[in-house]
């Protein structure tokens, strides 16, 4: 797992709930407004653990996938499917069967 920054590291192993999504070299960068939203959702308190997530956009079937670093944090979304991975290499295996783009048309 490669981070942008020494802060974004810590605030994955010591930080509270939070979200990380991978910028343009594929480096994870806390996210600040989807942890802010996951947060609104469900408020916690949060069992604190790494988990990787494949999110499915509904209106575009887009598959993408993120860092969160409570498994309670991002359960559900009104505008995604969510499933949640113990691992980064599991969750890219099942996003790598959508195909490139990776796309699923169909509902979780």
């Amino acid at each position: 797992m490669l981070f942008c920054s020494p802060f974004d590291a810590t605030l994955a192993a010591s930080g509270p709930a939070a979200i990380f999504l991978p910028d343009r070299e594929g480096l994870l960068r806390f996210d600040a407004e989807w942890t802010r939203d996951a947060w609104g959702r469900a408020p916690g308190p949060h069992e604190i653990g790494l988990r990787w997530a494949l999110v499915r956009d509904h209106t575009t079937g887009f598959v993408g996938i993120l860092l969160v670093s409570s498994p309670t944090l991002l359960v559900e979304h009104p505008h995604m499917d969510v499933r949640l991975f113990d691992t980064q290499e599991d969750a890219e295996m099942a996003r790598a069967h959508f195909g490139n783009p990776p796309v699923s048309p169909a509902p979780w």
